[in-house]
């Protein structure tokens, strides 16, 4: 069951709203130890001067900020005391803005908020933000560090996201390779079988469609390998990539994104369903595998999309 991180109050005005805050999001991932191939020990590290490679006695080790090449200059921890912000347990709502102004880069870790003791003002303000549909920005300390937060009232609930600061987000001019794309020149006709395509792909968004499959393949490596069977080495083959036609590409792939809807399972049944459709079979589209005569450019075919799989070997 998960357990709160953080426990405190929403302050705004003279109101003060207890909370408790959880991590939204769980971050999952392989995680692998160095050992020693002879002993299976665990490899440690050892903190060593870069001089003569002698271990450094913990009392010996102090921090230093790099102004230049190999010269520092050493901070105490009792002069950064005055600056470290104060351990208050108060989210500071400082205002209220439409959410569709904050860039979503700005956004970081994400947190659910619960009521505390109180239920009944989180729920007004989660309802007068729902209804207003205005996020609150606000600013509160954890582990001693200053955050800036925009909290957004979903379905009667309360999400925290945590802000990058300005200074932090990199600017896009900074990237060459962003630069002189206005300047690039595109056809009407590019656009709009552009926007073709675009609309063929176009579903509701189903994150659980979505997984990470390296992360799966090492956990079903692991379990192989735990109960000691074999396994053989997928073959993986590197696929070249092909310059293509643009229109051409285009013109297939819009092809290739209606024949896919149209071979749906929802898609089949619904026309099933249709009385004018009963005992005629399902027509299925053509292949994306060749241009239109006008391109008069070598066909184009997409990439299978191939997906490594453990094979057990026969014992």
């Amino acid at each position: 069951m998960p357990r709160p991180v953080w426990n405190g109050t929403i302050s705004f005005g003279l109101v003060a709203i207890p909370i408790k805050l959880f991590h939204a999001v769980r971050k999952q991932g392989v995680s692998f130890n160095q050992l020693d191939d002879r002993t299976m020990a665990r490899i440690k590290y050892k903190k060593v001067s870069a001089i003569d490679g002698e271990e450094v006695p913990e009392e010996h080790i102090v921090k230093g900020f790099e102004v230049s090449k190999d010269h520092y200059i050493v901070i105490d921890p009792d002069e950064l005391e005055p600056f470290i912000p104060s351990a208050t347990r108060t989210v500071e709502i400082e205002e209220f803005v439409d959410l569709d102004e904050i860039d979503p880069v700005y956004f970081d870790a994400a947190y659910y908020v619960a009521p505390g003791t109180t239920p009944k003002p989180y729920v007004l303000l989660a309802k007068a933000m729902e209804e207003s549909g205005k996020v609150a920005i606000a600013r509160f300390v954890m582990r001693n560090k200053q955050f800036t937060a925009a909290i957004r009232a979903e379905n009667g609930r309360l999400v925290m996201s945590t802000l990058s600061y300005a200074d932090e987000v990199v600017d896009p001019a900074e990237i060459d390779e962003l630069s002189g794309l206005d300047e690039i020149d595109v056809s009407e006709r590019e656009v709009r079988m552009a926007e073709s395509l675009v609309e063929s792909l176009s579903a509701t968004f189903e994150p659980e469609k979505y997984r990470d499959e390296y992360r799966e393949q090492v956990l079903d490596l692991i379990k192989i390998k735990a109960a000691g069977e074999e396994f053989t080495m997928p073959e993986v083959v590197a696929e070249k990539p092909q310059v293509v036609d643009l229109m051409a590409a285009l013109e297939a792939s819009v092809r290739a994104a209606k024949d896919a809807r149209a071979r749906h399972p929802a898609a089949l049944a619904e026309s099933k369903s249709k009385p004018e459709a009963a005992g005629k079979p399902a027509k299925i589209g053509k292949a994306a595998t060749k241009t239109s005569k006008a391109a008069g450019k070598a066909p184009v075919k997409e990439a299978p999309v191939k997906k490594a799989a453990l094979k057990k070997k026969s014992a």
